[in-house]
């Protein structure tokens, strides 16, 4: 799946702008990027946040993109409701016959897989565990998790934490990146101790988006085994690149996102 281009009249305080994209890493500077994020992941059908409040929104408000899910275009408009409280989508192909319902299948992913494809800097809580509402004792047919009640999925998800390699954090600090058995990641040295570890802001915003990114390797590798054609949304971020210090490789860190051979869209102010 991928974001060909996307433009935003009347959003928020976006009042008419355009973009294009390649198909592997962008970065965007953009001053009101809240708004283009939240246009962006509505229009990948990303359910895992509300993306647009009604207070961003008036007659006038749209968003005209192309998608293209295995090179077949769709040309995704999102417009709002009539009271303005919300937003409808709507798909045509390239010969004007209304494919929304074929859109809206085919971008569908249950909410936690959506939640891997994009990274939020402002949210200091997320991503930090691999699966909601996971915990080893319970997790069973009766988990409130749909995915939870899935064999094959328990199966995946415990052999998937079980040979989980640690990742050093950063060069030239002893910290790595470990998952425990509960499904939670954490930061501890690399010689084992258990001496508490104190991350500065941006070493903290830089584990949790190598959390978010093992996290997505893992729905990418479930979906890959239960589907060789699954759909890859792109991977969007905001409020993440501008958080790091001068310290961080922030190349090092960008070679580690292409490593998901995705579509990326990152991002910035």
């Amino acid at each position: 799946m991928l974001l060909k281009k996307i433009s935003v009249s009347h959003l928020g305080g976006i009042q008419s702008s355009s973009w294009s994209f390649t198909d592997t890493l962008n970065v965007i500077k953009e001053r009101y990027s809240d708004e283009l994020f939240g246009a962006i992941a509505t229009v990948l059908h990303n359910k895992s946040t509300p993306c647009i409040p009604s207070t961003w929104l008036c007659k006038e408000s749209s968003i005209d993109t192309v998608v293209s899910i295995d090179e077949k275009a769709f040309l995704v408009k999102v417009t709002p409701t009539e009271d303005l409280k919300g937003i409808k989508l709507s798909a045509l192909d390239e010969e004007n016959r209304d494919v929304t319902a074929e859109y809206r299948y085919l971008s569908s992913h249950c909410k936690e897989h959506d939640l891997s494809d994009i990274f939020n800097g402002n949210e200091k809580y997320a991503f930090l565990k691999i699966v909601n509402d996971m915990n080893e004792a319970e997790v069973s047919k009766s988990s409130p998790n749909e995915f939870l009640r899935i064999k094959a999925f328990r199966s995946y998800m415990f052999d998937y934490i079980k040979n989980f390699k640690p990742e050093l954090l950063r060069e030239g600090k002893r910290y790595e990146i470990v998952l425990e058995k509960s499904g939670i990641y954490c930061v501890r040295h690399t010689d084992g101790e258990k001496r508490p570890v104190f991350l500065g802001e941006s070493e903290q915003t830089l584990f949790r988006y190598l959390c978010f990114l093992r996290t997505a390797e893992f729905w990418q590798g479930f979906e890959e085994l239960r589907n060789l054609h699954s759909v890859k949304k792109p991977i969007l971020t905001r409020d993440f690149l501008e958080r790091l210090d001068e310290s961080i490789d922030t190349q090092n860190v960008l070679e580690r996102t292409k490593r998901l051979n995705r579509q990326i869209i990152m991002l910035t102010i």
